[in-house]
């Protein structure tokens, strides 16, 4: 049985309609070929510019974490000065119908940490203030972390109200600490600052000695908060070391 020959689809097509067809099928090509490296240089730019952004974020959570450093000896030291200023406060309200017959060395001293027992509580905020403006808290892979950073540094601005109130209450009693409070030449500073005096015997009223139990308050919970927030900080130290890939503590320079 003999077999018919079909005519081939480009056998009717003239020259000139075959190379308008290849031209078609060699711009597609070229146009995907174009539109492939388009879009391997876009793929490209967004990744370089994630991991340029990846590696800021990381550069400010290792500063954040010299930070945390710094702050733990802050808060040591603020402690070491709120503690005791908590404790004169204290030792001054109880003895407020008697204050007459106490120690004027003592009442002096007291008096001293009670109203000029305070510290300016100094945080760099800038490198998570960088986090925060530059929207990369959003490349933060640990929400808790995120969320942690971000009660840090509200808890860094309550502590320094504290601070403040404290000054602010201290200040009012000044007159009255002046004109009862002398310094002896042969008494130390505390902290190599604070100078403590001694108590030359003019009355002291029970309003003084109220704000004085005021004071001590606000000493305590500073101290409170501050122990606090040291302890918080180990577990935010461990969440930014797992974020940036670091897992022991680096080497003192």
């Amino acid at each position: 049985m003999a077999f018919k020959k079909r005519p081939c689809y480009f056998a009717g097509m003239s020259k000139q309609q075959k190379g308008g067809t290849r031209s078609a099928l060699h711009y597609i090509i070229e146009f995907a070929v174009i539109l492939l490296g388009i879009s391997i240089s876009v793929y490209i730019e967004k990744n370089n510019a994630r991991e340029y952004k990846e590696n800021i974020k990381n550069q400010s959570l290792e500063r954040i974490l010299s930070n945390i450093q710094s702050d733990s000896i802050d808060f040591e030291f603020n402690i070491s000065v709120h503690e005791p200023a908590a404790e004169s406060c204290e030792w001054l309200f109880d003895r407020k119908h008697d204050i007459e017959g106490a120690n004027p060395d003592s009442v002096g001293k007291h008096c001293a940490m009670c109203i000029m027992g305070q510290t300016i509580f100094v945080d760099n905020q800038e490198e998570y203030r960088t986090l925060q403006n530059s929207g990369l808290m959003e490349l933060i892979e640990n929400d808790k972390l995120a969320r942690a950073l971000q009660d840090k540094y509200v808890q860094h601005g309550f502590m320094r109200k504290i601070e403040t109130y404290v000054q602010e209450t201290a200040n009012t009693e000044h007159d009255t600490y002046y004109s009862r409070m002398e310094t002896p030449e042969e008494m130390e500073a505390f902290m190599g600052y604070i100078k403590l005096r001694r108590w030359n015997g003019k009355p002291l009223s029970p309003r003084f000695l109220e704000r004085m139990s005021d004071i001590g308050f606000f000493h305590s919970e500073y101290c409170v908060n501050m122990r606090k927030r040291k302890e918080q900080d180990v577990q935010l130290t461990t969440w930014i070391r797992e974020e940036i890939g670091e897992t022991a503590p680096r080497a003192e320079q």
